[in-house]
């Protein structure tokens, strides 16, 4: 067991290259797993595995009690002292087992009484489990206190075991329930690493001084925003499923999962730096925190005008590789999914890096409450005449909706940063560049093999981009380039 002063924090450089390493891992998995398994499943198959997860999803949500928020903050402040970040996890602990519970009562019941539910009953048995395993995987705790490499190795194992399981495994559509079965069963092995794993960090602290009642009011302020948010980030699939079928789901599912890995690769510095944003606060460091809040920002806006701008030049080329000609309705999908690239990247750097670090998770709240009411009462029309497309449409708003909220409330820190600056016209601008000349591209040079042309429309797009921001004279890119030219 590692005590107070053996919890080495290392520099902010060295988290990121690690958790990009996982998010490229993460992004390079679904390109190798989902055109295999979108082809051998189908869309219909696919879609009632996908329906399932999603109704799972909201059993998760609700037995985590926002804690995969709160308590990634909370071990983030009391990391240094052994003891505080103990007690923090064995009242979390407590919590999780007492919502657990309840949580598999509701959904057993459910899956007896509800039709749709019983009539794939042994899927959702089988899918059962993801609620322990999802609850009771401690990755807030890891991400607390910036254990990077445990994190990134364990990552690692895991998606080599599934990769592996799902080519020699899965030949044939009727194989659904067994590809739910690997995933669940990849699950477990993260969640027995990380339970084991624990104990190098916390010591036992006996049941009688534990104070459970301190987290409740903030996880029920975290919890309700984040049931607005995965209400509008799920309840997509699950009124798509419910309203319109499974083939319709599974076709929904391509773009959404696509632009939802690209928009994880955005985020990624955002989120190696929550830990870090939450120290500097705490220690009254307020000139260090806007300094790497600029920092994020700059990342997150250089990499999601451009993402946004090449999701909808390359939309076709993207859905035929990830899901082949079965899914060609979700090309239109993925072009009007295109603007959360900018939406959802935005309202991460907001809530998660302002809003939630100065204690104002209640406003955070209000606004994805707002926004997930606009999407179900947008669904409840559009789903039934454009079908998924009109899923697609009610996510954009929802999150547009979202962020404008966001905004306003954090209006006050927000002028502080660079937001509103002549630099991000400069990354506007190259990334507007980048699309015209892109699409040009497109409608010169004519290539039939999908891979070749998606590969040499990425790397054109990327020299483009660079280019022009160079040009213009980019900020954060030329400081880069400075401090590469001073090393030399």
């Amino acid at each position: 067991m590692e005590n107070s002063s053996q919890l080495k924090i290392k520099s902010i450089k060295h988290n990121f290259v690690l958790n990009n390493v996982r998010l490229v891992l993460n992004f390079i998995v679904p390109v190798v797993i989902f055109p295999y398994i979108g082809r051998v499943l189908g869309p219909e198959n696919l879609g009632r595995v996908e329906f399932a997860n999603s109704i799972i999803s909201y059993f998760v949500l609700f037995t985590a009690l926002g804690i995969p928020v709160y308590g990634v903050r909370e071990i983030a402040r009391g990391r240094d002292d052994i003891e505080i970040r103990s007690k923090t996890v064995w009242e979390l602990t407590v919590i999780l087992f007492f919502t657990v519970f309840i949580g598999y009562v509701i959904y057993f019941v459910c899956v007896g009484f509800v039709p749709r539910f019983r009539n794939e009953w042994l899927l959702f048995l089988i899918v059962a489990p993801t609620i322990f395993l999802s609850d009771f995987s401690y990755d807030w705790f890891y991400v607390g206190i910036e254990d990077q490499i445990y994190i990134t190795l364990r990552y690692i194992i895991i998606k080599i075991v599934q990769i592996v399981l799902i080519f020699l495994l899965i030949h044939h559509s009727s194989q659904y329930l067994l590809y739910a079965a690997i995933s669940i069963g990849i699950n477990s092995l993260s969640t027995i690493f990380n339970i084991v794993h624990l104990r190098k960090y916390i010591q036992f602290i006996p049941l009688q001084l534990l104070n459970v009642k301190r987290h409740l009011k903030s996880i029920l302020i975290i919890f309700a925003s984040l049931v607005a948010t995965n209400m509008y980030m799920h309840i997509d699939v699950t009124m798509v499923g419910a309203m319109v079928g499974n083939e319709a789901v599974g076709i929904y599912v391509v773009p959404n999962r696509v632009v939802r890995i690209i928009i994880h690769l955005i985020t990624s510095l955002g989120t190696v730096m929550i830990p870090r944003l939450e120290n500097k606060l705490k220690n009254g460091d307020e000139n260090k925190y806007y300094e790497l809040l600029n920092r994020s920002l700059s990342f997150s806006l250089i990499f999601s005008i451009p993402s946004f701008f090449g999701v909808i030049a390359t939309a076709k080329e993207i859905v035929l590789l990830f899901g082949g000609v079965a899914y060609a309705k979700a090309v239109l999908g993925m072009k009007l999914l295109s603007p959360i690239l900018l939406f959802v990247p935005m309202a991460h750097f907001i809530g998660l890096q302002i809003l939630y670090p100065h204690r104002m998770e209640g406003k955070y709240t209000i606004s994805v409450s707002i926004a997930s009411v606009t999407n179900i009462l947008f669904n409840s029309f559009a789903i039934q005449k454009f079908q998924q497309n009109g899923a697609v449409i009610g996510t954009c708003l929802a999150e547009f909706v979202g962020v404008i909220i966001q905004v306003c409330f954090a209006w006050n820190f927000l002028k502080k940063t660079e937001l509103f600056t002549v630099n991000t016209i400069k990354i506007l601008v190259s990334g507007f560049c980048m699309f015209i000349m892109i699409m040009l591209f497109n409608c010169i040079v004519v290539i039939n093999s999908i891979v070749i042309k998606l590969s040499i429309t990425i790397v054109l797009a990327g020299t483009i981009y660079l280019f022009f921001l160079l040009l213009f004279r980019e900020k954060m890119l030329f400081a880069i380039i400075h401090k590469k030219t001073k090393s030399l």
